[in-house]
């Protein structure tokens, strides 16, 4: 059933967002590496405001792949709880989604410790 208001849609999103939180351990790694880059782009590197651009977007797809993700595996799941070829394609497809995301948020912190250091690019 589809939610009445705006506001019941973003309630869902937020209960969504914790669950993530409580039971995705991956999710939680994130967490604690985008608090160490958030530190050291802020403190170390002075990022300028492209570099927060894409850290702020590189984070966010991160996240949000990882809720897709998270989905997908709860879905399938709950259709079948057996080893199944095409399940677990999709959930690795899932999982590639996620890896794509990471890679781009460590390249974008790859290129700013490089711009730190002096390395033009």
């Amino acid at each position: 059933m589809k939610n009445k208001t705006f506001l019941k849609s973003i309630y869902c999103a937020i209960e969504g967002l914790i669950f993530a939180l409580k039971t995705e351990k991956n999710y939680k790694y994130y967490i604690v590496i985008n608090i160490i880059f958030f530190i050291l782009d802020f403190f170390v590197f002075k990022i300028d405001k492209s570099g927060w651009l894409a850290f702020v977007i590189t984070s966010a797809a991160v996240y949000g792949m990882e809720c897709v993700n998270t989905s997908i595996e709860h879905i399938s799941d709950f259709i079948s709880e057996d080893v199944h070829p095409e399940i677990k394609a999709i959930k690795d497809m899932g999982a590639a989604g996620v890896l794509c995301f990471g890679i781009a948020f460590f390249a974008v912190q790859i290129i700013e410790l490089l711009n730190y250091i002096g390395v033009a690019l």
